[in-house]
């Protein structure tokens, strides 16, 4: 039974420049639909050739969820992005002109606090309807410390009827800049029919650590690759490979270093592609300086593959002896766990089970349906 009608707004979402683009709020909309009616306003800012332009795309998504997405194009795409009366203006028109008279919204989702959760915060008032801010930034310090619509932003947050964060990581960071006490952790969605082990998929015959990510600030791949050189100059390991999925900034950085041992990059894969070789490999390996949630050590531990990862986003509450370590990011942590995952005896088809419907789409929309009530 469906007890709410609730708009989705959302500045990160998959779009006709990137499919892949904020697909964790997709699958939050998918989520949600299981329990409300939830309809999707994303925006789009981007680079066009001409100074301004603008259009609408409206359709209904294999999940079956309205989608209406407003581009709004411009040469000066950066300068758009941050003159937000005017991005307020264009979409206050439409949701009052197309929307609202339709589905009398009980509920505007900001996700992300710049520049949805200030845009959301005016809707939700124009409309006089209850606010809720999802949060998944990042960058959530380095926006309080120099945006000038902080003070804004932590109206929105003091306001809104509930803030829910993907992690206990991240409801940390954005409780030092609100008063409000609503807060909820609701973690991303992971489509377990992607990732899964797979029995009949045998183990590389040479030690293989795999990395998945895109690689560019927070994520920190030296940690381990630097720890690995040790291992390998001091032969504590001998016979190993590593494989690097992801594009990113810091590929370059990192095959300039030029380790001692074989490195095998791939670039971007698909989500089949990803399951095989985490499948494949013995060990998954992820260095990061800050995480929101991390889906990927989810999607890791749900192939079965034991794992050595930073302390952020959901590690520490994922992570356990039968399935790996949690490292405190020092040259010597990095060198002690990676040796001692490396010695360990794991069942992966254990491994995988742990994680088996903690992150289905059902369960976080039961989630999303109780803070709704």
């Amino acid at each position: 039974m469906q007890h709410n009608s609730i708009l989705l707004l959302s500045y990160w979402y998959p779009n006709k420049s990137n499919k892949n683009f904020g697909i964790f709020v997709k699958r939050h909309a998918k989520a949600i639909k299981e329990c409300n009616k939830v309809v999707v306003l994303s925006v789009n800012v981007i680079k066009g050739t001409t100074i301004f332009k603008q259009y609408v795309d409206v359709f209904i998504d294999e999940n079956g969820v309205e989608t209406h997405q407003i581009y709004l194009e411009s040469t000066y795409h950066k300068l758009l992005y941050v003159f937000l009366p005017f991005q307020y203006t264009i979409i206050k028109n439409y949701v009052l002109k197309n929307l609202q008279p339709i589905y009398h919204f009980n509920f505007i989702h900001s996700n992300v606090i710049f520049p949805c959760g200030i845009i959301g915060y005016k809707l939700s008032k124009k409309l006089n309807c209850k606010h809720i801010i999802t949060e998944h930034w990042t960058r959530i310090d380095k926006f309080f410390k120099k945006s000038a619509y902080s003070f804004i932003a932590k109206k929105a947050l003091n306001n809104a009827y509930a803030i829910t964060c993907v992690s206990e990581t991240l409801k940390q960071t954005v409780q030092k800049y609100t008063n409000n006490s609503r807060f909820y952790i609701i973690p991303n969605v992971i489509d377990g029919s992607q990732f899964f082990y797979d029995s009949s998929i045998s183990k590389n015959k040479k030690l293989t650590f795999i990395a998945v990510a895109s690689w560019m600030p927070h994520k920190n791949p030296f940690y381990f690759l630097d720890a690995l050189q040790e291992l390998f100059k001091t032969k504590k390991i001998n016979e190993f490979k590593v494989i690097i999925v992801g594009k990113g900034g810091q590929i370059d950085q990192m095959k300039k270093a030029n380790y001692g041992y074989e490195i095998e990059y791939t670039g971007g894969l698909n989500s089949d592609e990803i399951r095989t070789l985490l499948n494949k490999s013995h060990i998954f390996l992820h260095g990061s300086d800050y995480e929101t949630f991390s889906v990927i050590i989810a999607e890791a531990l749900l192939c079965g593959t034991p794992s050595v990862v930073s302390p952020y986003g959901i590690a520490t509450e994922v992570i356990n002896i039968s399935n790996g370590f949690v490292t405190n990011n020092t040259p010597k942590d990095w060198q002690e766990k990676i040796l001692k995952c490396t010695q360990s005896s794991y069942d992966n088809k254990a491994i995988s089970e742990q994680l088996k419907h903690k992150y289905d789409s059902k369960i976080i929309g039961n989630l999303f349906a109780e803070v709704y009530k």
